[in-house]
C-alpha cells in the first residue's frame, strides 16, 4: 500500500505549529525585580594606601586542581584493599586444592 501524502496545506500547518513551538520556547521567563537596598561604600582616604596582592613567587603555585594528599590517601587504601583481597584468594586457593 502507499503512504498517504502530506498536501501542502498540511505542510503548512506543521510549519506553523513549529514556528509556535520554537517561539515559546525561546521566549525567556518573567523575570520580577526585587527592589534592592543601597549600600555605602565608605572611600579610601588618599593618605591610606591599599595592601598590595602577594606576587606569584610568593604564592604557592601547584599544578594539580586538587590536592595531591588526598589521592596519595586515597591510592594507599586501594593498595590494601588489593593486597587483602589477593591474600584472601591466594588462602582460599591454598585450602582447596
Amino acid at each position: 500500500m502507499a503512504k498517504k501524502r502530506k498536501t501542502r496545506q498540511e505542510k503548512i500547518i506543521l510549519q506553523l505549529k513549529r514556528q509556535l513551538n520554537r517561539q515559546q520556547i525561546v521566549q525567556p521567563v518573567k523575570s520580577y525585580t526585587i527592589p534592592q537596598k543601597t549600600i555605602s561604600i565608605p572611600t579610601i582616604k588618599k593618605s591610606q594606601t591599599p595592601k598590595k596582592e602577594p606576587t606569584i613567587k610568593n604564592q604557592e603555585s601547584s599544578i594539580f586542581s586538587f590536592n595531591p594528599q588526598l589521592i596519595k590517601k586515597d591510592l594507599l587504601k586501594t593498595l590494601v584493599l588489593t593486597l587483602i583481597i589477593v591474600s584472601f584468594e591466594f588462602v582460599l586457593y591454598l585450602k582447596l586444592k
